[in-house]
């Protein structure tokens, strides 16, 4: 099954109103311009890989940042 197929089955079982929200987000998307095009999405993602700090932290201090994390989660 195709993404358009699959769209098809969600909106059929939907209630008209809903069905026309769907309608007019596809219009919409449809007139909006791409935002970032392929090549500087890849240039991107590209650039951020060869910019991690692969290597330079142990386990160890990684750990401490992880439960720091969830310290901080744990007491909001």
């Amino acid at each position: 099954m195709n993404i358009a197929e699959t769209i098809y089955q969600h909106v059929k079982t939907m209630p008209m109103a809903k069905a026309m929200e769907v309608l007019h987000f596809v219009e919409f998307l449809e007139t909006k311009p791409d935002s970032i095009s392929k090549n500087a999405a890849e240039n991107s993602l590209l650039e951020f890989m060869q910019n991690l700090p692969v290597g330079e932290r142990t386990d160890l201090e990684i750990n401490k940042d992880f439960q720091g994390l969830r310290d901080e989660w744990n007491n909001s």
